[in-house]
């Protein structure tokens, strides 16, 4: 950019970083993501899936806010995994396609993630607890419970 800048300046042009902002606006967005079968994926195992669900919240932790983390979980367990938005957006359902103890395995593993999740969760508001009451407990004026004799 700064090979840019010294080339316009150079022409008597003055280069504004905007300008390079504006030909990457105009670029065609990239094509969404395609469910397609990987060539790794035997296609007999799409026939039973395994479905459980997740709170909305644990799905976005876990496989990212955009679901960009899903292909490597695939690429790692191979198996495939459709995550859904149901029920307003509170759920997600998570579909596990593979061979039944791959099916399994990615469940148990999902679900151990989910639950050091919620307990981290859990945590992490009784922290915010104790440190409130900290804070209110310096606030007041401290009297002794029991008068020293």
């Amino acid at each position: 950019m700064v090979d840019q800048a010294d080339a316009a300046e150079d022409r008597g042009d003055e280069w504004i970083p905007n300008q390079s902002l504006d030909r990457l606006l105009r670029l065609p967005l990239p094509p969404p993501r395609i469910c397609m079968r990987p060539w790794w994926f035997p296609a007999q195992e799409l026939r039973n899936p395994l479905v459980f669900y997740l709170e909305a919240w644990l799905a976005d932790v876990i496989f990212g806010a955009d679901r960009a983390r899903i292909p490597e979980i695939e690429w790692m367990s191979q198996a495939l995994l459709l995550v859904d938005i149901v029920d307003s957006g509170k759920s997600v359902e998570i579909t596990v396609f593979g061979r039944p103890r791959m099916q399994c395995q990615v469940k148990r593993m999902l679900l151990n993630v989910a639950s050091w999740h919620r307990k981290h969760r859990a945590r992490a508001e009784k922290m915010k607890q104790l440190e409130e009451f900290l804070k209110a407990a310096t606030t007041c004026p401290q009297t002794p419970l029991h008068p020293v004799t």
